[in-house]
């Protein structure tokens, strides 16, 4: 049954150019621009996902994945003088946005979880290793295993403490791929430890 499952999804893998044939990708999905969809090695989009990536691009890097109901906007409406904003096309968005501000790429790093019914915005990027909470708005940088709820996204704590990041990274990257010592530690202080209060403050019930 497993290797019917594999040729399955490898068939549902190969209608997108950019993702790698062990990507797991529901027929329950929405792509505006399969081009624009980069998937690595074993990641996954569960059904319910709907992936507005016209004019730029989602990229999905291995072992992450996303539980059901992902929203991906990698653009906004643009307003022009004289037309309804639907009327507004791609085109019109590639000859005015000269200074590339209606549509950024929308990237996800190694070993990230994405629970459900999240909303990725334009231009943010998911740090290796984190944890998005489900019904979570990311609009912005979230560091390397943190993890974030709400909406807006806030960071709320770390999956492994700087000490279980080193060991955690050295056994599944290359030296040179690892994130350094000084970064885990600074990140650690700067979004956990210094705003213990506040976290509790938000979480609390």
């Amino acid at each position: 049954m497993s290797s019917i499952k594999n040729i399955v999804f490898r068939l549902i893998a190969s209608r997108y150019p950019n993702a790698h044939k062990t990507s797991r990708i529901s027929t329950k999905i929405t792509v505006k621009n399969r081009k624009n969809l980069i998937l690595g090695k074993c990641t996954n989009i569960d059904s319910g996902a709907y992936i507005m990536n016209g004019r730029a691009r989602f990229i999905m890097k291995h072992h992450s994945g996303a539980a059901i109901g992902l929203l991906v906007v990698t653009g906004n409406h643009m307003s022009i003088p004289g037309k309804f904003f639907k009327d507004v096309t791609d085109s019109d968005k590639s000859r005015l946005d000269t200074a590339g501000e209606y549509d950024k790429d929308i990237i996800v790093e190694e070993d990230v979880w994405i629970g459900s019914h999240v909303t990725l915005l334009k231009g943010s990027h998911i740090g290796r290793g984190a944890i998005i909470g489900s019904g979570a708005v990311v609009r912005t940088t979230i560091p390397p295993y943190a993890i974030v709820v709400g909406n807006p996204a806030k960071i709320v704590g770390f999956k492994f403490n700087p000490n279980e990041i080193i060991e955690h990274e050295a056994k599944l990257y290359p030296e040179d791929e690892r994130i350094p010592k000084a970064t885990i530690e600074l990140n650690y202080e700067k979004y956990f430890l210094s705003r213990i209060k506040e976290i509790n403050k938000y979480i609390k019930p």
